[in-house]
């Protein structure tokens, strides 16, 4: 048996797959390619498939992974390409390779958000001291926090007509920030509700900066 670790890019229609269904489609990929995937063992057996930092529903996200085992043994390049030939519109399969780290290992992400009209309000919402926002916790019920801290890194840059907002957020097991909470916070200091930007993620890190893989 042999873990790999698979990257792929989600985008395009793909990106509203949610996360439960995103494991079925893929678990379908890898059927269709004949990938020889190894199956837990017990009453109700299946393939080993796993995923690291699953995605919010509606974000696109350029470097994701999903964790397989292998029964028999089978070229990375060979997996690639018959895994790449099977997958629907919008997965498209970067590489396949064995894991450097483990999941519990991640601890941020970057994202990139683009939204219409210039940045200059929003570096100055940035540029507060504090940014308050509210979060609903698993209780069901809302709690106040400083979303300042979580801004590990950003930077604006101003485009033809809109803005792209990049952002370092937390994202681990105990502690993760989605990005549409700064965004909300943002439309309560401007004072009205706005569309949703377009938000990719780039890429997921490990504590030292290095990228997962």
């Amino acid at each position: 048996m042999r873990n790999v670790r698979i990257r792929f890019s989600k985008t395009g229609r793909a990106r509203y797959i949610s996360h439960l269904d995103l494991s079925r489609v893929m678990q379908r990929s890898l059927r269709r390619a004949g990938i020889p995937l190894w199956y837990t063992e017990g009453f109700n057996r299946h393939p080993y498939v796993t995923f690291a930092a699953p995605l919010s529903l509606g974000f696109e996200g350029l470097q994701e992974t999903m964790d397989i085992r292998l029964e028999q043994e089978m070229a990375d390049e060979e997996l690639v390409c018959r895994l790449r030939e099977a997958s629907p519109e919008g997965i498209t399969i970067l590489s396949a390779a064995d894991a450097v780290h483990k999941p519990g290992e991640i601890a941020s992400a970057r994202y990139r958000l683009i939204f219409p009209g210039e940045g200059e309000t929003m570096r100055h919402f940035l540029d507060q001291e504090t940014i308050p926002a509210e979060k609903k916790t698993k209780k069901g019920t809302m709690k106040t926090l400083d979303l300042k801290p979580a801004l590990l890194e950003r930077e604006i840059k101003e485009l033809p007509g809109q803005t792209e907002l990049t952002l370092l957020l937390p994202c681990s097991s105990s502690d993760t920030v989605n990005p549409l909470l700064i965004w909300g916070a943002y439309g309560r200091f401007i004072g009205r509700e706005i569309p949703s930007p377009q938000v990719t993620r780039m890429d997921v890190y490990t504590a030292d900066g290095k990228p997962f893989c």
